[in-house]
């Protein structure tokens, strides 16, 4: 089936920063403040393609879209090759800029159904899904996989070599094993490794939190693509600063004030997206990441943890912002 090579896609060029999929964090509103300042894709949260296949209602707002968002590709999950070229097929109906494959979970739920990181040992699995879901739709196909389940089973060259067999435009390591969880430190090395290997592009992912670190991943891996996850928590602007220092500027501070606007903003447009109860209790995630490092922070947070409506919230985040100037 043709398709564009992922380097000819104006999105996936070389230089190109995403956010990455995240739990309970990339939905639209918060992809949608991170492509405002500056993310050149995303991925949405996991979507479980028998969910999807079944046609829960949950799973299918999950490939909603706001408008004003960049290109957004679709991660799904599972482990049975059928269901997901169907949930691709499905999904590709939606418009995503592509479609990724998720085999790099190590959350258990998703683990004690033979999928995400669980599948890094069935590499045979792994090419049979690939290769099921490029068939079945006329978009890239990306997927993104860890070092494997632990270091005496590693597997990432072994599951790339069968990924780009399979047809997938690009793969995504995130360069932990699966018994670290998020712990401990990306090897980055890795990724080199993965990239010496492969013709098609290795998106670098793993402990990306300023322009420093985003200078020694591309540095020691040759990855001309990464994806920011948790580096983005509390930090949305992280896309457009490490642009702005790589063209020769410095990383500007971000005020108070600012952070307190896109809190703000962040928490309206859930309040759009969710109703209101939800999103007022779906922020709290979020007051600790846009908080941190500021004097004081620590009560007003307990008071926005306590909130009921988003005005209660707003009250209490222009109060920081003016006790703070």
């Amino acid at each position: 089936m043709n398709r564009p090579p992922f380097r000819d896609i104006p999105w996936a060029r070389p230089g190109a920063i995403g956010l990455a999929p995240l739990a309970g964090y990339s939905d639209p509103p918060m992809r949608l403040l991170c492509f405002e300042y500056g993310a050149d894709f995303a991925v949405t949260e996991m979507v479980s393609a028998e969910g999807l296949v079944r046609g829960g209602e949950a799973t299918r707002r999950l490939l909603d879209r706001l408008p004003g968002e960049g290109p957004v590709g679709v991660q799904l999950f599972g482990a049975d090759p059928g269901a997901l070229a169907e949930a691709a097929r499905i999904a590709a109906e939606t418009g995503p800029g592509f479609i990724d494959l998720n085999f790099g979970c190590p959350v258990r739920k998703v683990i004690r159904q033979g999928a995400g990181a669980a599948l890094m040992r069935d590499v045979g699995l792994i090419s049979r899904i690939a290769g099921a879901v490029v068939a079945a739709v006329p978009l890239p196909v990306t997927a993104k996989i860890r070092s494997g389940w632990s270091e005496a089973e590693e597997a990432f060259i072994e599951a790339g070599r069968a990924l780009e067999e399979a047809g997938c435009s690009a793969v995504t390591l995130h360069p932990r094993y699966r018994t670290q969880q998020f712990g401990g430190t990306a090897d980055w090395s890795h990724l080199a490794r993965l990239r010496a290997a492969l013709s098609i592009p290795v998106i670098a992912s793993g402990d990306v939190t300023d322009l420093g670190s985003y200078r020694r991943i591309i540095g020691i891996t040759g990855c001309e693509i990464v994806m920011i996850g948790r580096g983005a928590f509390g930090r949305p602007w992280i896309f457009g600063d490490i642009r702005e220092g790589l063209a020769g500027g410095v990383e500007p501070l971000r005020p108070l004030r600012e952070r307190a606007a896109a809190i703000v903003r962040l928490a309206r447009m859930e309040r759009a997206w969710k109703g209101e109860r939800q999103a007022v209790v779906e922020m709290r995630k979020h007051y600790r990441w846009f908080l941190r490092g500021i004097p004081g922070a620590r009560d007003y947070r307990a008071r926005l943890a306590g909130a009921e409506t988003l005005g209660e919230v707003e009250a209490v985040i222009g109060e920081l912002a003016a006790e703070t100037e």
